[in-house]
């Protein structure tokens, strides 16, 4: 069977990520009983494959664990349980490409289908390369807290890729102020002097740690996990800007209600309804034309799945009547659906 591969919802993030925090706590002084109730992580919950919880409740927990004597030694053996399958498909596509390079490149493109907590990004200067984290929200101290750990994660993640990977010498905190305790042993764990007060979480390291070999490459694999990411990832692109990516990402998450308007989309993202207009303007873009550019992008994955009948992709696509779906897809490629699916599946090997 195939891996199933479905964009979590916007804020909330997949239970594989939480999982190694959720199961440490109970090793550092929370019980199930108490993550139930005042944080609302519950076992039934962490152990279904495929269910998502909100930021907010990784937030609190992080709050209810920073409260407990242990905290830094929580921190750093919940990041110790992380393996990149921890991040689901995407980590398993990480593991089978050839370099770090390109298993950063992976995790950036495709790491929205299992986390829209936080957005990942990375560049680098003539002697180093930065992994940063833009974390959306407010800055509540659980995600403040989280960004730190999610810092140590991450770091745990770039040494398993393989024995030639050396530690960051630099991690960027968002904390004003951090006790010795925890300094000594997120730096003593990461290997990396710790700076606080940045604008943003991030990791500092030599540039050449780029070409590092990935230890578990495997090109048969890598191709089929781009294969399976790029149907559920295809929906924005690196090339366009956060805006137009956020409003394609919310006319999606909004589709399926047939109710989405500048009005609605506008809504979703905590803006007016002019304020985005004139984002999208300023972007060459009419708010129609994003909403039909969004469905044709999304149009092609739905056809490849033979699951789906045409009445059900009408209805993703959030369209009231089959025959409006068909008028707009003959429209976009001078044939119906069904002579496009034919023809997807007859040059498909």
């Amino acid at each position: 069977m195939s891996p199933s591969v479905e964009p979590v919802p916007a804020g909330a993030i997949a239970v594989t990520n939480v999982r190694p925090a959720y199961e440490a706590s109970l090793h550092f002084g929370a019980t199930e009983s108490e993550l139930a109730t005042s944080v609302g992580l519950t076992r039934a919950c962490l152990d279904a494959d495929g269910a998502t919880v909100s930021g907010s409740a990784t937030y609190a927990h992080m709050e209810a664990m920073f409260a407990k004597p242990a905290y830094p030694q929580f921190v750093v053996a919940a990041a110790s349980l992380h393996t990149l399958p921890s991040l689901g498909v995407v980590g398993l596509a990480c593991k089978t490409v050839a370099t770090l390079e390109e298993a950063l490149a992976c995790h950036q493109r495709y790491q929205h289908l299992t986390n829209r907590t936080a957005r990942y990004d990375s560049y680098t200067d003539e002697a180093n390369f930065t992994f940063e984290e833009e974390r959306f929200g407010p800055a509540r101290l659980g995600s403040l807290l989280i960004s730190d750990y999610t810092m140590l994660v991450a770091a745990t993640l770039i040494q398993q890729c393989g024995a030639q990977m050396p530690p960051p010498h630099t991690m960027r905190s968002r904390r004003a102020q951090m006790d010795q305790a925890e300094r000594s042993a997120f730096e003593a764990f990461t290997g990396a002097t710790i700076e606080l007060g940045a604008r943003r979480a991030a990791l500092v390291y030599d540039v050449n740690v780029l070409s590092a070999p990935v230890a578990s490459a495997d090109a048969e694999l890598a191709e089929y996990f781009a294969s399976l990411l790029e149907r559920a990832g295809s929906l924005t692109d690196r090339s366009e800007s956060e805006t137009v990516a956020k409003t394609r990402v919310a006319i999606r998450d909004g589709l399926t209600t047939g109710a989405v308007t500048l009005q609605t989309v506008a809504r979703r993202l905590g803006m007016g309804a002019r304020t985005l207009q004139r984002r999208l303007s300023s972007e060459g873009l009419t708010f129609g034309e994003m909403l039909e550019s969004t469905r044709r992008r999304l149009v092609h994955g739905y056809l490849t799945d033979p699951s789906l009948s045409l009445a059900e992709i009408a209805y993703l696509l959030g369209y009231r009547e089959q025959a409006s779906f068909f008028r707009a897809f003959r429209g976009w490629h001078e044939q119906t659906p069904t002579q496009y699916r034919e023809a997807l599946r007859t040059t498909t090997p």
